[in-house]
């Protein structure tokens, strides 16, 4: 406020003077944000499994005739190759694999020289790459290999195999599309459980109705994010449960999701994937 005389200019007369208040404008589009709704969907989270950049985990498991040699969990940013030395082309694709040798695990001379004879074979190895939402297979070495899809644990010895190896050139052993459509199919309730465990029969035919333990060298690789995605939904118990499932990928962290929310995020999912 100001200070100022009456006007017979009295020394002790002052008198208060109101002074005139301020205006602020506010510009209803300029000073007061508006409210700004989130219009955009949450990012889907299993999408990083499409990523080209994002390393998918595997783990690799050996068998002699039948018996456990060797496991191994791997993040292979360029694929991995299954191979018998250390010794090898550094060109080629995919981090090496090494299969034990044989002489540490086999007592029966005959059995052991003919798992050496097909790990002798493998040469440059067998590569295993992924390509977005696939995994091809490819022959380096003379050893015949054929594949399948099954369990984890055993494959499907009552049908042939799904395919043979091709030498030199890359050929398609799982697509992530029918595997997730069958996934929210069993969410559903159908009874058929997606497979996702690929087993190589080196050397060898494909064990047709007889039992795959009698193969000299049989190898089978899990994308262990697929075996997360499939523990996910047998655990959906109820839509208002959260469960928890970690990628098993790169840079991945555990993801709560309730039934509903895991359900839409796979179909999600297969609208980005080609056919």
């Amino acid at each position: 406020m100001v200070l100022a005389p009456f006007p017979d200019g009295g020394p002790s007369s002052l008198a208060v003077v109101p002074e005139q208040t301020p205006q602020f404008l506010l510009s209803p589009t300029v000073d007061i944000p508006p409210p700004c709704p989130n219009s955009e969907p949450p990012e889907n989270p299993l999408r990083r499994l499409l990523v080209p950049e994002e390393e998918w985990e595997f783990e690799v498991t050996a068998f002699y005739r039948g018996r456990q040699v060797f496991q191994q969990t791997v993040f292979c940013p360029r694929g991995l190759r299954l191979v018998a030395s250390e010794a090898g082309d550094g060109t080629l694709p995919g981090q090496p694999i090494i299969l034990p040798d044989p002489g540490v695990w086999l007592t029966d001379r005959g059995v052991l020289g003919y798992v050496r004879r097909v790990l002798s074979c493998l040469g440059g190895g067998l590569a295993l790459c992924r390509a977005g939402q696939r995994l091809w297979a490819r022959r380096l070495g003379h050893c015949h290999t054929y594949w399948a899809l099954g369990e984890e644990l055993l494959p499907d010895s009552s049908h042939g195999p799904s395919g043979e190896v091709p030498k030199d050139e890359e050929g398609d052993v799982f697509d992530l599309r029918p595997f997730v459509s069958d996934l929210i199919a069993f969410l559903e309730g159908s009874r058929h459980s997606p497979r996702y465990a690929l087993w190589f029969c080196m050397g060898e035919p494909w064990p047709q109705d007889q039992p795959w333990t009698k193969k000299l060298v049989m190898v089978k690789v899990v994308p262990t994010c697929l075996r997360a995605l499939l523990d996910m939904a047998r655990s959906e118990g109820a839509s208002s449960l959260e469960n928890t499932v970690d990628l098993h990928i790169s840079n991945s962290y555990p993801l709560s999701l309730t039934s509903e929310q895991y359900k839409a995020y796979l179909q999600d999912l297969v609208e980005d994937m080609d056919f």
